[in-house]
């Protein structure tokens, strides 16, 4: 897939922006997106559509909200890392004076990453060695084995529902200022799913921690990778992280105020059956909830007060994020702006 002249790998340079995400670092690394690490919306999808083979409304639903929560929809210009004077603030400084990329913390990035630490207690946006290592360990306790890669070298669902909670722990006990109302909640536990099903080698379906380490550590495609052979839309995302969550249904989500964690008040109705879990985001209520609590409330309601060409944009990338939640009343943004 990627022995071409356009997608070769090559490192980020000193002032390549690149950020939390290595998915985007890598599509950035060969090429997939401008090496610069400033990227449209057009590019985005174009990016993990070709790269990736992801679904065109899934792909374009969160680049929408990449756009909005913390790019510049006038320019059609984000990130993918901090914020840089190449892309200019929004007209009559809206959402503050400058741009803040994906990298910054809040509305896009969150707590209770994978191998990144929250915001309050370290670094969020590169890779912390000390994580990716737990996740390698939790790989040798309950991955897969391999004729190819050998015993316990491909990552699991198991492995996911296993370091997904302790990172989740981890949180809880270390992040007096923790964050992770519903719509993060499920952004972290779809990042597992993501990786699951979109860096495993699209030959067999595996993710070996071979392809793991390439992806994660180097942000680089691993020799013979293929992306996956059918098209991943949003319900496979929603169905792995059901899977993930279902070993553990004590993670909750929530917030701490004054350093006592308030969960949020949603309906966590548990039942043995996986088939028949109440706690689904693609139930009316629940996905309802994720579409308020992302495409409402983390993008910034002064958005809604602009004319022309901004304006235009504005309400097309509104409807790109609600084409992903059809069963829900669309609904104008309120976020705060200038954070």
């Amino acid at each position: 897939l990627f022995k071409d002249e356009n997608h070769y790998y090559k490192a980020p340079e000193h002032n390549d922006l690149r950020g939390p995400c290595p998915g985007l670092n890598t599509l950035a690394n060969h090429g997939y997106l401008p090496r610069s690490g400033i990227a449209t919306f057009e590019q985005i999808v174009d990016a993990v559509g070709e790269a990736f083979n992801m679904e065109y409304d899934l792909a374009s639903g969160l680049a929408a909200f990449g756009m909005l929560s913390r790019g510049n929809a006038f320019t059609n210009q984000v990130s993918i890392g901090g914020p840089t004077v190449q892309i200019s603030p929004l007209p009559g400084n809206i959402d503050g004076n400058y741009t803040k990329g994906l990298a910054t913390h809040g509305r896009f990035e969150g707590d209770v990453s994978m191998t990144r630490r929250d915001a309050a207690v370290g670094n969020n946006v590169q890779l912390n060695a000390e994580l990716f290592n737990q996740l390698l360990d939790y790989v040798s306790l309950y991955g897969n084995d391999s004729d190819v890669t050998g015993p316990k070298s491909v990552v699991s669902y198991k492995t996911m529902q296993e370091f997904k909670y302790a990172r989740y722990l981890d949180s809880m006990d270390h992040n007096p200022v923790l964050v992770y109302h519903f719509g993060r909640f499920i952004l972290s536990y779809g990042e597992a799913s993501f990786t699951l099903n979109f860096f495993a080698n699209g030959t067999d379906g595996v993710l070996s921690t071979s392809t793991l380490k390439s992806i994660f550590q180097h942000q680089r495609f691993p020799t013979n990778w293929h992306r996956r052979g059918t098209p991943g839309v949003f319900n496979l995302i929603g169905d792995g992280l059901e899977n993930v969550l279902s070993a553990h249904y004590e993670a909750v989500p929530g917030a701490k105020v004054d350093g006592v964690f308030i969960p949020d008040g949603l309906p966590t109705v548990r039942v043995s059956s996986f088939q028949a879990q109440a706690f689904l985001i693609f139930f009316p209520s629940e996905a309802c909830s994720l579409y308020q609590d992302l495409g409402v409330n983390n993008i910034p309601g002064v958005l809604v007060n602009t004319t022309g060409i901004l304006k235009e944009n504005v309400d097309f990338l509104l409807n790109a994020i609600h084409n992903l939640f059809p069963g829900c009343d669309f609904q104008e943004p309120v976020g705060v702006a200038g954070i």
